[in-house]
């Protein structure tokens, strides 16, 4: 069953490498991407810290372990091998997760602690799965509310506590200067991905938005952030370079804004029904794809100070499952609306997902106040719907495009 896990990502970065438009540095992260997931490498890879979900800090991540996995999910390969171990109307990304933990074909778990945050009851319920198949788990508690100095503190109480968990495990010392040195890279890695958004954005058809979002994805799957960075910048400036030299005919398709469920490697379904309908994806709201604008925490001689700093800084802007209001999610969303020409969302949510579905009537409030149609598409890693979803996205682009008309039509 690995041949049909391996076509599944050989064919997700096929179809990205045949839109690259020539620039030589996409074909290291579509290389790098291909490599972290190749037979050989699941194989053999030995992490000594695998992190489940994106709710958990990067930087404080990268300080615990010099060897670290992430698993997002993403894969429907994975999920048809946890059928056996979760129920079908598990949402995709769970069911993903543990089939990458839980499988015959290789065992990453092997050397690892396993660090989740609890942020759903689908999280809490695959913590206790994995703990029942004798993987070592280290639950992290998210607290409901960010909105208090109470919740903070809980957070970098947990965070502290799990770092000395960890600590423990990969008999690596927590300290204030490993974690600064994180901080450093994360911050570096944040600043190159907004330099290569915006350059992206200059000219939409310089490069696809699924290989635009795959290749700022591939932070989260190659160990090495200072070598991701100098690569990133010098895609960067290729393609500054390209848009100086050549004339670019103007982009006429709608803009689109997507959130709800994230979208996560290699399953890039619904950016390619975006792409196929008319539409142009400027920008993702997800858990996922925001991750990487987050802040990093000030340095300080101080864990405690960073942890809290920290919780300051990423409480309020996170996109997380789990706050009973998600005021970040709402200023990400509109954000984006003041600065970038959106004509319509996509709201996306993965079956299983309930959770962002309470988010949006907020969201639909906010986009009438933008005058911003939204489309609620509700789907998974399966591709029965295909057909469905392109002829509503495809109406959907058909408004998008008759509105516009209108408004060049009203300005002239």
């Amino acid at each position: 069953m690995m041949k049909k896990l391996s076509y599944e990502i050989c064919s997700a970065l096929e179809r990205a490498g045949r839109e690259h438009c020539g620039f030589t540095e996409v074909d290291w992260f579509l290389d790098r991407l291909e490599d972290s997931f190749s037979a050989k490498t699941l194989k053999q890879e030995k992490p000594s810290l695998i992190v489940l979900g994106e709710d958990f800090p990067q930087e404080l991540a990268m300080a615990l372990s010099d060897h670290t996995r992430f698993i997002l999910g993403g894969s429907l390969e994975t999920t048809h091998w946890s059928d056996a171990l979760l129920p079908r109307d598990a949402d995709p990304v769970s069911r993903s997760a543990c089939g990458w933990l839980l499988n015959d074909r290789f065992n990453l778990v092997r050397d690892a602690i396993v660090v989740m945050a609890l942020s759903s009851d689908n999280r809490r319920k695959l913590a206790s799965l994995l703990r029942g198949n004798g993987i070592r788990v280290v639950a992290v508690d998210i607290p409901p509310r960010y909105d208090t100095a109470e919740a903070r503190d809980v957070w970098a109480s947990e965070m502290r506590r799990t770092a000395e968990i960890v600590s423990d495990h990969t008999r690596i010392h927590f300290s204030a200067r490993r974690l600064n040195q994180a901080i450093r890279r994360k911050e570096q890695v944040r600043r190159a991905a907004a330099a290569f958004k915006h350059t992206a954005w200059q000219d939409t058809g310089i490069m696809s938005p699924a290989l635009r979002d795959m290749i700022l994805e591939s932070v989260w799957y190659i160990p090495d952030r200072r070598e991701w960075v100098t690569h990133l910048h010098n895609l960067t400036m290729q393609m500054r370079n390209r848009t100086r030299q050549y004339f670019h005919q103007q982009d006429r398709r709608p803009w689109i804004l997507m959130g709800g469920s994230p979208v996560i490697f290699p399953n890039e379904k619904l950016p390619n029904l975006l792409e196929a309908s008319g539409l142009y994806l400027a920008d993702r709201v997800d858990s996922v794809a925001l991750q990487p604008d987050i802040p990093s925490a000030a340095r300080s001689h101080s864990v405690n100070r960073i942890l809290r700093r920290m919780a300051d800084l990423r409480m309020g802007m996170e996109t997380s499952g789990a706050w009973i209001t998600n005021k970040g999610l709402l200023a990400a969303v509109q954000e984006r609306l003041d600065y970038l020409p959106v004509s319509g969302i996509v709201w996306h949510v993965l079956k299983g997902q309930i959770e962002y579905d309470f988010e949006l009537p907020k969201i639909e409030a906010l986009a009438t106040e933008y005058d911003v149609p939204v489309i609620r598409l509700e789907t998974d890693y399966q591709q029965q719907d295909v057909e469905q979803l392109r002829i509503r996205l495809e109406a959907f682009a058909e408004m998008l495009g008759q509105r516009n008309q209108e408004r060049v039509r009203i300005a002239q």
